[in-house]
């Protein structure tokens, strides 16, 4: 500030010198020289002008400092006042954080009471926090039991399966009848089939299960439910209770006990499908992929029919050799020979309930019959040769059943369109064995009707074959089977409900089933058939013409 107010003064100082040097009256025309003679400047006069000239440099330089000086003096100006903008506002934080600091403290001295009031509870509370861990310490372990024993039922859970299927029929019958008699009316019924089905692997070598299923619980070769019965409720029994074990340290072997699936393979020649046996099996079985004998196996089951407190005993017992072969690419073959033996099977027909006078329902315990027994079952026609001795029935055969099978299966290089041939070929090796008992009971002074037995009536032939598949949707199924099974080449009692009779009869089946959805199946079954014309059915028939409207829902 000071070199300014002096660099000013000289300014103003200068400026009246150059001034003073001026005269103020002066004529004008004063200082025109001569005219008749000219006059030159004098040195004195030049030197003046060379100063003014410098003096007006200089005055320019200054005027330019100053203004440089006066912008820079701005520029200290604006930072002044920003400075003292911020001291401002220092100071106000200051004293904001003095306010805060006083808060604190008091916060702390606040925190400093509550601690020391903390620290005398919990001094006083240290026994009780003690008891406090070792009863979480017990909670805990009891969590840790609980959870282990609910992740062992979650994953019991996880393995069950659930699976079924609902079938709704209609199924009309025409014809039938003697032949030189009037035809009997037709006739036209609607029947339901429920099933449900649970498995469960109950770890790596035991696996267990049961089903539920519609029908009448006294017939043991159907699970159909006619609807009929003025809205009456429908059966719903249990059809399997199992369990299977397959010890892995020995894969090829397994035994099922319970109420079971068929562990043999078998047509309905001998056991309709529906039959599910009870008692226990045994197999092994190996297979080999790509081998020439690429199956072989070896069944053994044993099966009660009929237990008593008092008497013998009536069951099945029996076994199967199973071999499958490879021939070729697209040919597989199977040939499968099995053996049952039917101990005292005359209980069969003491029991079998067939004059209830109803197709409607059979009671399945303690209902006395004409036959001699006091368990009813079955609504299968007993076409088996039998005789009475004194009021209970005897059949004419015993029953140790030989039955082959034979199958061929046929890749087509479709993979919708698979072929297979079958046929099975039956025969009782004991038949008219039984005849002895009514001639010993004549002998014996009983009442006796001796029954007719023809031991040449002892075959049962099934030949069929089917075209397609019904696994995927918009798959066709074709098949045909011929059936003729003589009077006592097999136990009527088990065999196919489907048809003209169980025995004595020659039978044509035509299937047609088409798959529309996943698991919708629409499907057609005719049955054309009638009794062999044998000495013992002297009379012809008319075909017996029964058909099959079925739509078949899986789950």
């Amino acid at each position: 500030m000071k070199k300014l107010a002096a660099f000013t003064l000289a300014l103003f100082l200068t400026s009246g010198t150059v001034l003073a040097d001026t005269p103020k009256d002066a004529d004008p025309q004063a200082s025109k020289p001569a005219p008749k003679a000219k006059s030159r400047k004098t040195k004195a006069q030049l030197d003046q002008e060379k100063r003014d000239a410098a003096i007006a440099a200089q005055l320019e330089q200054l005027r330019q400092s100053v203004e440089a000086q006066q912008q820079q003096l701005q520029i200290l100006k604006d930072e002044l006042a920003k400075r003292d903008r911020q001291i401002d506002e220092a100071r106000q934080a200051a004293a904001a954080a003095d306010t805060k600091a006083s808060d604190a403290t008091a916060r702390a001295s606040e925190a400093a009471a509550a601690t020391a009031d903390l620290k005398t509870a919990a001094a006083s509370e240290q026994e009780t926090d003690s008891q406090l861990n070792n009863r979480i310490v017990r909670v805990e372990k009891d969590v840790d039991t609980t959870k282990k024993e609910t992740s062992t039922k979650i994953a019991a859970l996880s393995n069950l399966k659930f699976n079924g299927d609902l079938r709704l029929r209609y199924e009309p019958f025409f014809g039938g009848g003697a032949a030189n008699a009037a035809a009997p009316a037709d006739r036209h019924r609607e029947r339901f089939r429920l099933r449900f089905n649970v498995t469960t692997k109950i770890n790596d070598d035991i696996t267990a299960g049961f089903s539920l299923a519609s029908g009448d619980v006294g017939d043991p070769i159907s699970t159909n439910s006619t609807e009929t019965g003025f809205f009456t409720r429908k059966s719903f029994a249990l059809d399997r209770a199992f369990a299977t074990y397959n010890p892995h340290q020995f894969k090829p072997f397994s035994v099922t006990a319970g109420k079971f699936a068929y562990t043999w393979y078998r047509t309905e020649l001998t056991f309709d499908n529906d039959i599910n046996p009870e008692g226990a099996s045994e197999q092994v079985v190996w297979d080999w992929k790509d081998k020439f004998l690429s199956h072989f196996g070896v069944v053994a089951f044993q099966t009660p029919l009929f237990e008593v407190s008092g008497g013998p005993d009536t069951g099945l017992y029996g076994g199967q050799i199973q071999t499958g072969w490879r021939l070729g690419s697209r040919v597989k073959l199977t040939a499968d020979t099995a053996f049952y033996n039917y101990t005292n099977a005359d209980s069969i027909a003491q029991n079998q309930n067939t004059s209830n006078g109803t197709n409607n329902g059979y009671p399945t315990a303690g209902v006395p019959n004409n036959g001699g027994g006091n368990f009813g079952f079955g609504s299968a026609t007993l076409s088996n040769n039998f005789g009475v001795i004194n009021g209970k029935r005897f059949f004419a055969s015993k029953y140790a059943i030989s039955d082959s099978i034979l199958r061929a299966d046929f890749d087509t290089g479709h993979l919708r369109w698979p072929i297979y041939a079958l046929f099975n070929y039956a025969v009782n090796t004991e038949a008219c064995s039984n005849m002895q008992i009514f001639a010993d009971a004549v002998l014996a002074g009983g009442t006796v009707t001796t029954p007719t037995c023809d031991p040449h009536q002892r075959h049962a032939y099934w030949a069929e074959a089917q075209l397609g598949q019904t696994k995927n949707k918009h798959d066709f199924r074709f098949g045909y089977t011929f059936m003729r099974i003589e009077r006592d080449a097999v136990v009527s009692a088990f065999n196919f409900s489907d048809i003209r009779q169980p025995t004595n009869v020659a039978q044509h089946r035509i299937e047609a089933f088409y798959q529309a959805y996943r698991n919708i199946t629409f499907g057609f079954t005719g049955f054309l058939g009638r009794q062999l014309v044998t000495a013992q059915s002297p009379t012809e028939e008319r075909l017996l013409k029964r058909f099959q409207f079925d739509t078949i829902f899986t789950f």
